[in-house]
């Protein structure tokens, strides 16, 4: 049996003590300089802005005296940004805004991807999701099964704003669903592909709600059905997948929040989340993501961290299913 001495008993107690006192210590220290968070898009895309308007919020609290900055580092479909916010120290003041595409879909289709989304880092705050749309040219099919006749007579093309996007990647899951094929065509971003489908020289595309919307409600698109489980409010005319081609549960959304370095001490990140959950639940905030046809979240670590692992296992399986690697 080990006998403790007193002075050894006393220095046990005060490690302890210190132990706990600790965390608490750097809680209460916490921020003492800014807190960076680096976007890995360019300014002006949709991951960005909700990144702004979110930090711009969250600065106005317990971030007031040292602020939230935001850092663009696009490039590689967000690994470059993505790869730094991983090597950075996990110490609270370099946070990432990570989306689907970042943490799900580019580790299931890069073949050398420099990061394991898995291990290298800690989620925070889910701040937002949105479906994409199932679009065709304003004289184009009149319904999913009309669409679905067309595409499996072959020699059909569909675009998407780049290759392992969500956009890519969503209408390969429903190519897989409905049993055919089609030409892939990449571009860079949005814009591009939106174009090229309202000339009528794509045959169909899955693009964002928010990117979709001013087309569609100009006359310039068809929308045939949405990727949600539920009809979106801002097109409660359009039906889901799941109503329009009998596809149960097909889901595919945009998604997307704070990540931190894995390591980042608890109470570090509890006041994080405290700070970026509070800000998401401000009727004003929520406001402006519901402007853009997203919905607003506010989803602690817990529950962003079981997101991604589900997503992460979809995205594995649709990339096996169809043969689907990005080197």
């Amino acid at each position: 049996m080990t006998i403790l001495t007193r002075r050894a008993a006393a220095g046990l107690l005060l490690a302890a003590a210190g132990g706990l006192a600790a965390p608490r210590a750097l809680a209460q220290a916490y921020p003492s300089r800014p807190v960076r968070i680096i976007v890995p898009f360019p300014p002006g895309q949709a991951n960005d802005i909700f990144c702004r308007l979110l930090a711009d919020r969250a600065s106005e609290g317990r971030f007031r005296a040292n602020r939230v900055v935001t850092e663009n580092r696009p490039g590689a479909s967000g690994v470059i940004g993505m790869q730094a916010v991983a090597r950075a120290a996990p110490d609270g003041y370099t946070l990432g805004f990570g989306s689907l595409a970042s943490l799900a879909i580019n580790p299931a289709v890069m073949r050398n991807i420099p990061y394991n989304a898995e291990r290298d880092f800690q989620p925070i705050a889910r701040v937002f999701e949105a479906p994409l749309v199932l679009l065709v040219p304003k004289d184009g099919p009149r319904d999913v099964a009309a669409l679905v006749r067309r595409i499996r007579a072959g020699g059909a093309n569909y675009g998407s704003s780049g290759p392992g996007s969500t956009q890519h990647m969503g209408t390969e899951l429903f190519l897989q669903e409905i049993g055919a094929e089609a030409t892939h065509v990449p571009y860079r971003g949005s814009g591009p592909v939106l174009m090229d489908l309202v000339a009528g020289s794509l045959g169909f595309v899955m693009e964002s709600t928010a990117a979709a919307l001013p087309l569609v409600r100009d006359g310039a698109l068809r929308a045939l059905a949405v990727t949600l489980a539920a009809r979106h409010p801002q097109l409660p005319g359009v039906p889901t997948l799941e109503e329009a081609a009998g596809l149960p549960g097909f889901t595919v959304l945009g998604s997307g929040g704070i990540v931190a370095p894995a390591g980042t001490p608890a109470p570090v990140v509890e006041i994080l989340a405290e700070t970026f959950l509070e800000a998401m639940r401000e009727p004003a905030l929520r406001a402006r993501f519901e402007e853009q046809a997203t919905a607003p979240l506010a989803e602690g670590p817990d529950g962003f961290a079981a997101f991604l692992r589900k997503e992460q296992a979809k995205w594995r399986e649709v990339a096996r299913r169809g043969s689907i690697a990005i080197d």
